[in-house]
């Protein structure tokens, strides 16, 4: 029987037909690729996007990019998609699902580049882009002020604030906000440092957005709720203990009631209304009678504050003690918000700390290059000989060479291991008396072959690549693909041989409660810290600017004295050293467990005390104490799909305390911030112990770090170039302004302008401080020499009553070349 049978000759042709429209159609297909949506699916997708906080973020925090979707057609699925990232490293995206007639509201959180100003959101399905939207951002420095309003009328307290700028001199940024412009995560919070409410009604706040709120005072905001025309119930949203107090009625208040608040009072203060109640948690600034006005609550790392008056009352608007409540109530940032906003190289390294990624042990390398000289030299030649067979060397020798790879290789291959690693280095910013944290995690992916892993992490972390990058090489294997919801998918992540990637992870978390009691008198920070949690704190210590304290490890429920004389860091040491020693590349020792851990601990701290400008890491950038204790409970529970992974956790606890002041105080060395108001010099630049400036002058304020109540000032030493000894001293001289100020010669030989004084190249600048009396005016002192410590005159003329600050201004009119110098403060006076 045959196996086929001819076709007639019309079924043939039919047939080539078919299969000849059958291969155009694919070659059709193949060219223009995969099967797209149809032309009217993406006609009917409308898509606008926008940042919150009115575009405003930072360089390393996250934005909430909020986008509207709407769809008129066919259904759509796909992912909302967007590449960003400081390098450009990483795209994130959230999956979409747009029914017909649909419109929906989707939040992005993405980190912008550190160059440009606008990103590009892209609905995709599949490979097949439907809409895209440009999105413009304002990035702004992490030392710079931002200060939101939400208020009816936001114009009339934007108006009263004249806030000191950054330490580099940058002018604060206030921004005027809407509730539909708050994120409802707090990682999207960390741009704001400061917040004003204003007749806003409270309630329209959503859950979401409250819990970000709060967790953003904990996490060291500070928000300021004022009086208005609105009434009490815009603060009904504001759960009890979340404010000082609660108010229940409006009041008039005598002007009176409220001038340890705003200072001095105009002659045509009046009565003016206020919110009135009981004292809940917090504490009275201002009374009424029985009734408080005026409160302020600590929680956690910021506080909340009710001023119960309008700040924008006609005769508080027009003088210029406003200012100054402003400047109190609004300081510059003092470390509040994520630890790591820029530069993450060092805690990267950290993550890069493990044994299967350290060079082979020295030892074992000689042992094998040795055995392999001698195996294929004397050995082989003596074998050889002996059996005298010399002319199969050239057999033996290619046997040898492989039989010595195959030795190194396995060597290599013991030393690094064959398990899969996650190594979890977390920095967790918590607070005393709270639980609530926020954890900035860096997960360490050691892969022993090459391979891509599906990873997963459970309760919605953010997810990116390191802010400095990933030392990965060329191509999609640095793209990291970031699927944002619960749980964070990394998708497709890419691991070389032997090799290690790093996924940088913010989120919500639970810190260990701890308890600090600290305060200062006569110079001594004394009190105590105790460990409310279950677990063992390892390693603490209290830092207070150069200043370290370490206590050691504290047992669950035990309690450790603190006592502290905050003296400086003369000699630029690390945090790192003075808290475990110095670590020394190549100590055999360090191979060890206990050895790893020792050097990616010491990696996070030098992290933590980085400081980009000058490439030094000698403290943290906190303006008052900071208690640090080390743990080994992992924070976020990574999971790799279809894997097993071994693990190994360091998470640093941070956790900023507040210090009791009171009483006579000094405020020296660590005691005292200095910021850069402004510079009119041929240049300038300023190190933690040095400033240099050419010809010009440079204004800078010298503040003491906070403290509650008023300050009397008492006595005010400074000193240019101070070689030692003890400052302030009871030993300074007495040093009085000058009536005018002194000519300099443009010739000393002739004396020409008469009476000159000749000009001076000691490298010092002049000195002038601004005179708070009167209408305020700079006045200048006599030419301050070499180490001298002197003793101004009449200091409550120089020192703010409110904050202690004291505005200087260094002068450098003689001598071109420029100046370089030191310069040392002590503010001293009565708080009450």
């Amino acid at each position: 029987m045959p196996f086929a049978t001819a076709l007639p000759r019309p079924a043939a042709a039919i047939l080539r037909r078919a299969l000849a429209g059958l291969f155009t159609a694919a070659i059709a297909a193949a060219a223009l690729g995969p099967l797209a949506l149809p032309a009217s699916a993406a006609d009917n997708v409308g898509l606008e996007a926008r940042v919150l906080l009115q575009g405003h973020t930072r360089v390393g925090s996250w934005m909430a990019i909020e986008v509207q979707l709407t769809n008129d057609g066919p259904s759509v699925r796909g992912e909302l998609q967007i590449a960003g990232g400081t390098q450009g490293r990483t795209r994130f995206s959230v999956p979409v699902d747009l029914p017909t007639e649909s419109r929906k509201t989707y939040v992005l959180h993405a980190q912008p580049p550190a160059f440009g100003r606008t990103v590009k959101v892209e609905l995709v399905s599949g490979s097949t882009t439907i809409s895209t939207a440009d999105v413009a951002y304002l990035a702004h420095d992490a030392s710079q002020l931002i200060v939101g309003i939400v208020a009816e009328t936001p114009q009339g307290i934007i108006g009263e604030l004249d806030l000191d700028p950054a330490f580099n001199g940058l002018a604060p940024v206030i921004v005027s906000l809407g509730i539909a412009d708050l994120p409802e995560r707090v990682e999207g919070w960390a741009t704001l440092d400061r917040l004003i409410w204003q007749d806003v009604d409270s309630s329209r706040l959503t859950d979401a957005q409250l819990a970000a709120l709060r967790g953003w005072v904990a996490g060291g905001g500070r928000l300021i709720i004022a009086g208005g025309t609105a009434g009490i119930g815009t603060l009904s949203g504001f759960p009890d203990d979340l404010i000082p107090y609660r108010p229940t009625a409006t009041v008039d208040i005598a002007p009176e009631s409220i001038a340890a608040i705003v200072g001095p009072l105009p002659v045509d203060a009046a009565d003016l209304p206020a919110y009135a109640g009981e004292l809940g948690a917090g504490r009275a600034l201002a009374t009424s009678g029985d009734r408080v006005v005026a409160g302020q609550l600590a929680y956690g790392n910021g506080s909340v504050t009710i001023l119960g008056f309008d700040p924008t009352t006609s005769w508080l608007a027009s003088g210029n003690e406003v200012e100054s409540m402003w400047r109190r109530f609004l300081p510059n940032r003092g470390g509040g918000g994520p630890i790591i906003t820029s530069d993450d190289s060092q805690i990267v390294n950290a993550v890069n700390q493990l044994a299967s990624l350290a060079l082979p042990p020295i030892g074992g390398l000689i042992a094998i290059l040795g055995g392999y000289i001698l195996l294929i030299g004397p050995v082989n030649y003596l074998i050889l000989r002996r059996l005298d067979r010399r002319e199969l060397a050239w057999v033996t020798m290619p046997i040898l060479i492989a039989v010595f790879a195959v030795v190194a290789y396995g060597f290599g291959t013991a030393l690094r291991g064959s398990d899969l690693l996650v190594n979890e280095v977390a920095i967790v910013r918590g607070a005393p008396g709270a639980t609530e944290g926020t954890a900035q995690v860096y997960l360490g992916i050691y892969s022993p072959s090459r391979s891509t892993y599906q990873v997963s992490v459970p309760g919605g972390a953010l997810l990116a690549a390191p802010i400095s990058g990933d030392f990965v090489v060329g191509g999609d294997l640095g793209i990291m693909d970031v699927v944002q919801g619960d749980p964070a998918l990394v998708r497709d992540l890419a691991v070389g041989f032997s090799s290690l990637r790093t996924i940088r992870a913010e989120s919500a978390t639970t810190a260990p409660l701890i308890e600090a009691d600290l305060e200062l008198n006569d110079g001594l920070l004394s009190g105590t810290v105790r460990n409310r949690s279950d677990v063992t704190l390892e390693r603490v210590a209290v830092v207070l600017g150069g200043s370290v304290k370490v206590i050691g490890d504290i047992a669950p429920g035990a309690v450790a004295e603190v006592s502290l004389r905050p003296t400086g860091n003369a000699f630029f040491e690390t945090l790192a050293n003075r808290i475990f020693g110095q670590v020394f590349f190549g100590d055999v020792g360090q191979m060890t467990d206990d050895g790893l851990r020792l050097r990616v601990r010491h990696a996070i701290l030098d992290q933590l005390s980085y400081d980009p400008m000058t490439g030094m890491a000698t403290s943290p950038a906190s303006s008052g104490p900071v208690v640090l204790a080390w743990g080994r409970e992992g924070v976020l529970d990574v999971q790799i799909e279809n894997q097993t992974a071994r693990r190994t956790t360091n998470v640093l606890y941070y956790y900023p305390v507040d210090l009791e002041i009171s009483g006579q105080t000094t405020f020296s060395t660590d005691l005292v911030q200095s910021t850069v108001v402004s510079t009119e010099a041929d240049f300038f630049s300023k190190d933690p112990q040095w400033l240099n400036m050419g010809a010009g002058s440079a204004t800078i304020a010298y503040q003491p770090i906070g403290f509650e109540g008023s300050f009397a000032p008492s006595e005010l030493q400074v000193s240019l170039n101070f070689g030692g000894g003890s400052f302030p001293s009871e030993g300074a001289a007495d040093l009085k302004p000058l009536d005018e100020i002194p000519v300099v010669c443009k010739d000393p030989v002739v004396d020409d302008p008469p009476g000159c004084e000749p000009p001076r190249f000691d490298g010092i600048p002049e000195v002038e401080l601004f005179d708070r009396t009167g209408e305020g005016a700079w006045v200048r002192f006599p030419h301050m020499g070499q180490g001298a410590i002197y003793r101004i005159a009449d200091p409550e003329r120089y020192i703010d009553p409110a904050t202690g600050q004291v505005l200087v201004r260094f002068v450098n009119d003689q001598q071109e070349g420029g100046v370089g110098f030191q310069f040392n403060i002590a503010i001293s006076g009565v708080i009450s």
